[in-house]
């Protein structure tokens, strides 16, 4: 149904993930992504699942969040609900907002589930952008979302829609997404309809994309069952 890259960029590469990274806004920051594959006759009712997701603060106690976090969002996304009128994403929400109940404005989180039949599910906190890449256009649809959360949970929202055959969405850090922008990425990945470019255009940035820090996931989305790309910077 898509095919998937994941990138990871990171000036230091002699630096661990559980050391942090600097951040521009001061302290150090760690980030993560995540998608999740289904594998069982049910699971493939549910679909595709994305997480994009990164520590304002790092600290060795709370690094561990952004994995726990979403194993209970995976958990539940795929797990056969008691009755038939819950959503399983929602219900994922729900347990992590439970697990998350302390931690407000700690992180920046995103979490999107692309079911079989293309429709999407998104919900986030903090400054994760999530685009929708459409022919030539891009179409904010994280900007939705309050900045400021309106309750007391981390996940207050969802919002639903329609995916088109060739549609890409992209998943990316602040810093990620404001370099994309900085650097002409960004117009360079809207006009980029075939995946098999993807990597061509990181390749001819290489220089550039070593000097920012985060990660982002972009899928594009097809009529056909997923393949998986890795790359890291």
């Amino acid at each position: 149904m898509a095919n998937v890259f994941e990138f990871h960029f990171n000036p230091l590469p002699s630096r661990s993930f559980n050391e942090g990274w600097p951040s521009p806004h001061g302290g150090e920051h760690a980030f993560d992504t995540f998608y999740f594959l289904p594998q069982t006759f049910f699971e493939k009712k549910q679909g595709y699942l994305f997480i994009v997701a990164e520590l304002k603060n790092f600290s060795a106690r709370n690094q561990a969040m952004l994995g726990q976090t979403a194993e209970i969002i995976k958990k539940y996304f795929y797990q056969k609900p008691v009755f038939v009128s819950h959503d399983p994403f929602q219900l994922g929400l729900n347990q992590a907002n439970d697990f998350l109940s302390d931690s407000q404005g700690m992180f920046n989180f995103a979490t999107v589930a692309i079911g079989p039949k293309c429709n999407i599910k998104v919900s986030k906190t903090g400054d994760i952008k999530i685009i929708l890449l459409r022919g030539q256009e891009a179409f904010d649809i994280g900007s939705n979302f309050s900045a400021q959360p309106l309750s007391n949970k981390v996940f207050p929202d969802v919002i639903e829609g329609n995916l088109q055959k060739g549609d890409r969405v992209l998943m990316a850090t602040p810093e990620v997404f404001q370099s994309f922008q900085t650097e002409k990425i960004m117009e360079e990945l809207c006009l980029c309809n075939e995946p098999k470019f993807v990597k061509q255009i990181f390749k001819e940035k290489k220089k550039i994309v070593r000097e920012f820090s985060g990660a982002c996931l972009l899928a594009f989305i097809k009529k056909r069952p997923i393949i998986s790309l890795l790359s890291r910077f």
